[in-house]
């Protein structure tokens, strides 16, 4: 096995673990399933922690079954040389093609030359070449599961398949020192693109271009996905500024108010940040403005420690914003983050009275309306909660920027 840098005994704790899970509820296995890592914003992440392939080569329908007893086996709805690619990354020592679902998968119009079974026959066969007396599947990974490969595995499970809470999630909210490794160094390379903005960004320059420049010096460290947001507009009112998650044609001029976002990942594990500033020279009346949402949110960091409730973080927020005059949107403040782009404790607000785990991973980043109405997402913090609170990962300044000074 080459390119994986968590230690294989990770890999088997967390099967351990979910067969503990199994036993308690006298379940034959656990079918983990995850979409291809190119559907990015939903759930892609549980294959990922149990087989150790989140990179883009896994491009479809995936699943992780887990015996009760035994070893898990890694399911695809493939081709052969996928094999390849995952066995550089995977500690799982079985592969096994599995029948597509999809219609128009290059698979499914192989399956019967390859002589591939369904998941939910597979998922029966590995229960009984492990002697486990109960054929019961618990199911894991339903909200990102098209209906059809549901629908499928009802056919094949019938009364068998249970659909039970999501153990994996629960468990991948607490990152090893591993994971936080990949994740920090993803942090790097969000804060190298916009290092690479303040480098390039020039007046007469279209948003497009300056964000072209950003990815390139992200993606060529080594990046899996690298993709970055641009707002732009005339000072000093928030209001007049544009945001564009579509290539950002608007021509920028000196004085500009700016904002970009990031979504990095690396070797699968996400950094999403955010930051605000201009071109050229600073805007006292965004500086003002700033330093306010900023404010709220130091304070909601200060709570961000094990044992303290996520709500009050929400509350702190709305309270800060509401005490200025803006009002909070969207409806949380944040959402936790690793192999996924939004992964458990979620959602980050002033209701969850879950509280903080060391470990946990998190990006905070409050949207604000503004009066007037303009959407405001002034900053973005991916966060490492320790033992003695928040480790933030990005080290770009969390002041407004001057790019092109």
């Amino acid at each position: 096995m080459q390119s994986q840098p968590i230690p294989p005994e990770q890999f088997t704790a967390r099967r351990r673990r979910i067969q503990e899970f199994l036993t308690e509820r006298e379940l034959g296995a656990l079918l983990v399933y995850s979409p291809a890592h190119e559907h990015k914003w939903g759930q892609t992440g549980h294959v990922a922690w149990l087989a150790g392939w989140g990179n883009c080569d896994r491009i479809v329908d995936s699943a992780v079954v887990v015996p009760q007893q035994g070893e898990p086996v890694l399911l695809l709805a493939g081709m052969d040389f996928m094999f390849e690619q995952a066995a550089e990354v995977s500690p799982i020592a079985e592969m096994r093609l599995a029948a597509a679902v999809d219609p128009n998968a290059v698979a499914g119009h192989r399956k019967d030359r390859s002589g591939a079974t369904d998941f939910a026959g597979q998922a029966l066969e590995i229960i009984a070449a492990n002697g486990i007396t109960t054929q019961r599947v618990g199911v894991v990974g339903l909200e990102v599961m098209p209906l059809p490969f549901f629908e499928a595995l009802a056919a094949g499970l019938g009364d068998d398949l249970v659909r039970v809470e999501d153990i994996v999630a629960q468990l991948r909210a607490v990152k090893t020192s591993e994971e936080v490794a990949l994740m920090r160094r993803a942090a790097e390379l969000s804060d190298l693109g916009y290092r690479t903005m303040l480098e390039v960004a020039r007046p007469g320059m279209r948003g497009i271009e300056i964000i072209a420049e950003m990815e390139r010096a992200v993606r060529r460290e080594g990046a899996d996905h690298a993709m970055y947001w641009m707002a732009s507009g005339p000072p000093p009112d928030w209001n007049r500024v544009r945001l564009d998650l579509k290539p950002h044609e608007r021509v920028l001029e000196y004085g500009d108010l700016m904002a970009s976002c990031s979504y990095v990942v690396y070797k699968g594990y996400w950094c999403h940040g955010q930051r605000t500033g201009t071109l050229g020279k600073s805007c006292p009346e965004l500086d003002e403005l700033c330093r306010i949402t900023r404010d709220a949110q130091d304070r909601a960091l200060e709570l961000m420690v094990p044992g303290e409730p996520i709500a009050a973080m929400g509350r702190t927020v709305r309270e800060k914003a509401e005490a200025n005059g803006l009002e909070l949107q969207g409806g949380r403040i944040g959402h936790g983050m690793g192999l996924d782009y939004s992964e458990q404790p979620v959602p980050l607000n002033d209701a969850n009275q879950t509280r903080w785990q060391a470990g946990t991973t998190a990006v905070i980043h409050s949207v604000f309306g503004l009066p007037g109405g303009k959407m405001f997402v002034p900053l973005g913090d991916l966060c490492h909660v320790t033992d003695d609170g928040p480790e933030l990962l990005m080290d770009f300044q969390r002041t407004p920027f001057v790019a092109g000074a």
